[in-house]
């Protein structure tokens, strides 16, 4: 992570520690769901029990978008970095979607946790380009905090008050919420910006306030030896968190497919 005035410095380990325990989090439920959904073993009934999904899986989602937020605060051209996770995004809905057109199996990607990055990225740089153009050496500004809090704030009550609302099911609200019946295909993946890209948003006022100097908030476990050796393959998962994030389904897909074809199970 490189701040602003463009001096190299160490990243914060305990970011890319968080993120890598979310996403290898995430890779081991894909592991449980394909094994239980996609060749319909009897393994990992518990991915489907309330508790897993409220207290495991949903904290774990939080953690990782919080922690995008904050990596997000650190990036010196947010413009840039939106603009190639929008492509990313798009790519991958294109590609999701010539799969589930080619196989017959739905599993399209219209909007999930790439296209709520790139949306609160760009949005974050249009924050810091408003901050530019009024602090004379384009700090953050309380004004630039408050806005993110109250927006965040509002999508985060927007979760509950959607339905409260009566608001009807339809695909024009697909990056904010769904509903059933509001498109007639169903997704391999969905992350609405309601309630999610309130997080992201969290992530970036911590940033903002608590990672001002960017670098580590736990400067002698950065320095601890054992530490750094102890958490290496966890952290360079963080450090590639979009690289994993978009390679490991369709590699652990290709690997079950075959060990399925030899008879493993």
């Amino acid at each position: 992570m490189k701040p602003r005035d463009g001096m190299k410095r160490e990243r914060a380990f305990e970011l890319d520690l968080l993120r890598g325990i979310a996403v290898v989090m995430m890779m081991l439920h894909h592991f449980a769901f394909d094994l239980r959904f996609e060749f319909g073993l009897p393994l990992f009934a518990f991915i489907e029990k309330p508790w897993f999904i409220d207290w495991v899986r949903l904290p774990f989602v939080m953690v990782f978008l919080v922690v995008s937020g904050i990596c997000g605060s650190f990036t010196r051209s947010n413009a840039k970095r939106g603009l190639r996770l929008l492509v990313v995004a798009l790519l991958f809905t294109a590609a999701t979607s010539v799969y589930s057109v080619l196989s017959g199996d739905q599993e399209f990607i219209f909007f999930n946790v790439l296209h709520l990055l790139a949306v609160g990225t760009l949005l974050y740089a249009t924050v810091e380009a408003i901050e530019r153009r009024r602090s004379p050496n384009g700090a953050p500004t309380r004004g630039g905090d408050a806005f993110l809090v109250l927006f965040a704030a509002v999508v985060l009550w927007a979760q509950g008050a959607t339905g409260s609302l009566g608001i009807p099911p339809s695909a024009w609200h697909l990056p904010f919420f769904w509903q059933s019946g509001a498109i007639s295909v169903s997704m391999g993946d969905y992350m609405p910006m309601i309630p999610w890209l309130g997080f992201f948003l969290i992530g970036i006022v911590i940033g903002r306030t608590l990672y001002i100097t960017r670098t580590s908030a736990f400067p002698r476990l950065q320095a601890n030896t054992a530490v750094q050796r102890g958490t290496a393959p966890v952290r360079f998962v963080g450090r590639h968190a979009l690289a994993f994030y978009v390679l490991h389904q369709p590699v652990l897909l290709g690997v079950l497919y075959l060990l399925h074809a030899l008879g493993a199970f």
